[in-house]
């Protein structure tokens, strides 16, 4: 079988699988994205281990099959920043960066005692907390949309935190590459400057890891600043230009070479995760006048291709078999993964001045771990630091942590506080949105033509999401 319809094959098999289980979840008050999860555990390498079946012999349709979760990703994360709330985000910034630096000094320190105690040498223990420091907000992001909660206040510290504690993780990066010995520089332009300041000073070769570290806090300043100028001012003039071109969904089509480009931008030039990149764009995007129309169009090809396939491939990577004997290392770790982020976030979060409700939503909505954390384990796996055992490990609780967050974050949001409005995560029914519509349309006539036909179109947009699950019915 060629390439193609092996790869035509497993997207008939795993998009409606977890579609099927999504909804399943969805209708005992599971969230969604533990559906697709766990429809990747089953099919991986633990149980059916659909991946390497003769059927899919060549490993081509594999690798495709991967690239396109990565590019789920990148749209889900596009998504999160366009539902971003930007007043509540610039807010909550103080707390966001008291959170994150608390989110990364407590998974450090308690990883690596722990490692430790497990008969692991410093050096190793120390990969261990520094593969623990990360959040994954992609992971955060999904949950809160699948709650309804994006708008929340807890939403702006959770995303902001992540991103945050992601540049942070860099630098733990940065001090872990330094101790070891690594045959291949990362990818990016810091890690080339270093390289190539290292080979023509000598104080710079003497001392790697301020050469490293300063080098990426450039980076990463100069990508924000330019990544968001350039946005800020140059997308609305080129969302005009685009639609005048005459070719049928030209502005989607451009605005998802954006996304890339900004997620290539982001690893290559700000040395931080492709994900954090689409977020930038998005964000930009949430005080768009076109947010409405470029959400809606990303709705459809996010949530019903790329999403999906981004939290099955976390399944399909989990493999239990490397973890025989090992089973105390990876149960203490995966407390240590709990614990470090619910009480050091939560706690930092408590001491912002939010109430203990809301401190216990951001400590549960920062469990997860993901992209960074995985980068670090294949380091430790590459320069001989990680053995099979370390690495199924961290992998394990990549993956646990990520099934715990949903669930963990869902139940925190059923707590009540006095300052949740009444309607905070409702999902807006069927009947209440036309009941809004006809509100909306009995003042259309006092409004330009332009105005009431971008309306129109939302509503439109609104009433198909509604019935493609978006929108609860």
């Amino acid at each position: 079988m060629s390439p193609a319809l092996q790869l035509a094959l497993l997207l008939a098999i795993l998009l409606p699988a977890g579609k099927l289980a999504a909804s399943l979840c969805s209708r005992f008050a599971i969230p969604a994205i533990l559906g697709e999860l766990l429809v990747g555990v089953l099919l991986g390498p633990g149980a059916v281990n659909l991946l390497h079946l003769h059927l899919f012999a060549g490993g081509e349709a594999t690798s495709a099959l991967m690239l396109l979760a990565q590019f789920g990703g990148f749209v889900l994360m596009f998504i999160a920043g366009i539902e971003t709330d930007i007043d509540r985000m610039r807010e909550a910034s103080g707390a966001a960066f008291l959170v994150a630096l608390s989110g990364v000094i407590w998974p450090f320190f308690l990883g690596a005692g722990v490692g430790h105690l497990f008969g692991l040498s410093w050096k190793t223990a120390c990969f261990l907390g520094g593969a623990l420091t990360a959040t994954s907000v992609s992971i955060s992001a999904r949950t809160l949309m699948d709650a309804g909660k994006m708008q929340s206040p807890e939403a702006t510290v959770i995303l902001g935190a992540a991103v945050i504690d992601d540049v942070m993780g860099l630098f733990v990066l940065a001090f872990l590459a330094a101790s070891g010995s690594t045959a291949h520089s990362p990818f990016g332009l810091a890690p080339m400057v270093s390289d190539w300041l290292q080979g023509k000073l000598p104080v710079a070769a003497n001392h790697p890891l301020v050469v490293q570290m300063v080098l990426i806090a450039i980076s990463v300043t100069v990508f924000f600043v330019v990544g968001y100028t350039l946005a800020q001012r140059g997308l609305s003039p080129l969302i005009h230009q685009l639609r005048k071109l005459s070719a049928n969904e030209a502005v989607p089509s451009c605005v998802l070479a954006l996304v890339l480009v900004y997620a290539v931008s982001a690893e290559w030039l700000g040395s931080v995760a492709g994900i954090t990149g689409a977020y930038l764009l998005g964000y930009v995007f949430a005080g768009s006048e076109f947010k409405a129309d470029v959400e809606r169009s990303f709705y459809a090809i996010g949530h019903g291709l790329l999403i999906p396939l981004f939290f099955v491939a976390i399944g399909l990577s989990s493999d239990y078999r490397a973890l025989s004997g090992h089973w105390g290392l990876l149960a203490a770790v995966f407390v240590v993964a709990i614990v470090s982020k619910l009480l050091g976030c939560g706690m930092a979060a408590l001491a912002s001045g939010m109430s203990w409700v809301r401190s216990v939503r951001i400590g549960c909505g920062m469990i997860s771990r993901g992209e960074v954390g995985l980068i670090v384990t294949a380091m430790g796996a590459s320069t001989g630091i990680f053995g099979k055992s370390e690495v199924a490990v961290m992998v394990a609780v990549v993956l646990l942590t990520t099934v715990l967050t949903p669930l963990a974050l869902g139940s925190a949001f059923k707590l009540k506080t006095d300052e949740d409005p009444e309607d905070s995560g409702a999902p807006l029914t069927e009947n209440a949105f036309f009941e809004h519509a006809a509100t909306v349309t009995s003042s259309d006539a006092a409004k330009p033509s332009e105005e009431r036909l971008r309306e129109s179109s939302l509503k439109t947009g609104l009433v198909a999401l509604s019935k493609t699950g978006a929108v609860a019915d």
